[in-house]
């Protein structure tokens, strides 16, 4: 094993006190938020990703991925990984957030805590990830159909997220139901979640969101051309050619059924019959085909996708696959399936190195990692 990699993943799981600071922030009173993850030169990413809950809670998801360069390595990260997961080792995100939300209390006013924490890695094509999940509650503001967020990153001194390094993403996500009303300036907003790729800094109190029941969501798009809409408004014309081109679809399809029923009618009775309930079978599977086939990924929910993929994979996938057959950051699959799992939609079963994702009624006995 290479030193460089063998000394990141000792500092992942060791607690240095002289390490990099992970959230560039000052906590009230107190120095930088310690890091205890690997250099920039092994670690590929961290992503904080950040579910808003209707009641005002917040269930964070912190994945930090590293570069597995062989098998060594993997070994390496999978022994102090596995050690993270049963308690043995503690790693400076847990204890950097509990210690982040008392100042937010402190700035807020508001009781806040962090709890329901959760551990876990998956290692997957030359790469290890280190999972920390956990709930801060009281996190956002519950006004009427409105949630705001934004105070929770204060501190009587300032933020205590000052900024994003290179390698840092955060996504902030909505509950299930609201959409963006307002939102810092030119900041990306994609199916309802916003997303801030560092480099970047943030001034105190920039992090200021308002979401609302029922609201639509909006997302950055191309801005609407000066001669208007394409449809409504001046270009109503549109409509009427559209009801034009409507009219005439039906009457060709009329006349060529006009036009067939003669030789139809040289057929004989038993004939026809035989062709029309022919006809009937096709168009039946032509029906069940299509059902199949032109469902609308946008219009499921999170959830229902998974179980999607479930349904045309035998029931079972592993969770990198899932990652990858979706286009998601690991952070929003592992706090997706891990939910799911709680409320006994998907069983999550670790096998070898990989989390197995399945059915609960789904026989896994065969399973060949």
């Amino acid at each position: 094993m290479s030193p460089r990699v063998l000394a990141a993943l000792l500092a992942l799981l060791l607690l240095v006190p002289a390490a990099t600071p992970a959230v560039g922030a000052t906590l009230g009173g107190g120095g930088p938020v310690a890091q205890t993850t690997p250099t920039t030169s092994v670690t590929e990413n961290t992503t904080f990703y950040l579910q808003i809950r209707a009641n005002g809670d917040a269930r964070w998801t912190i994945t930090d991925t590293y570069a597995l360069e062989d098998e060594n390595d993997t070994r390496a990260f999978e022994d102090l990984a596995t050690a993270y997961v049963e308690g043995e080792r503690e790693v400076g995100w847990e204890q950097s957030f509990r210690r982040a939300s008392t100042a937010a209390s402190e700035a807020t006013g508001r009781q806040m805590n962090v709890t329901s924490v959760r551990r876990d890695y998956v290692v997957s094509e030359g790469k290890g990830t280190i999972v920390l999940e956990f709930t801060w509650t009281n996190f956002a503001t519950v006004e009427g159909d409105r949630l705001v967020v934004g105070d929770a990153f204060n501190t009587t001194d300032g933020t205590w997220l000052g900024h994003l390094t290179e390698e840092q993403r955060l996504v902030i996500s909505p509950p299930t139901g609201y959409g963006v009303l307002s939102s810092p300036p030119l900041t990306a907003v994609e199916g309802g979640e916003l997303r801030f790729e560092g480099p970047r800094t943030f001034e105190p109190g920039y992090l200021r969101i308002v979401y609302a029941g029922d609201a639509p969501t909006t997302t950055t798009a191309p801005e609407t051309p000066d001669d208007g809409p394409l449809f409504g408004g001046g270009s109503l014309w549109l409509g009427g050619a559209a009801v034009l081109i409507l009219g005439l679809v039906v009457a060709v399809g009329y006349m060529a059924r006009q036009g067939a029923a003669p030789q139809a009618a040289r057929t004989n009775d038993a004939d026809g019959d035989a062709e029309a309930a022919a006809s009937d079978d096709v168009m039946a599977d032509a029906t069940d085909s299509d059902d199949n086939a032109d469902v609308d990924v946008e219009l499921l929910s999170d959830e229902e996708r998974v179980e999607r993929l479930l349904e045309q994979n035998g029931g079972r996938m592993k969770q990198a696959r899932i990652v990858k057959e979706t286009g998601w950051s690991n952070a929003k699959v592992s706090q997706l399936l891990s939910s799911m799992d709680e409320e006994g939609r998907i069983d999550k079963l670790r096998i070898g190195r990989e989390n197995l994702i399945s059915f609960p009624d789904e026989d896994i006995g065969d399973f060949e990692e």
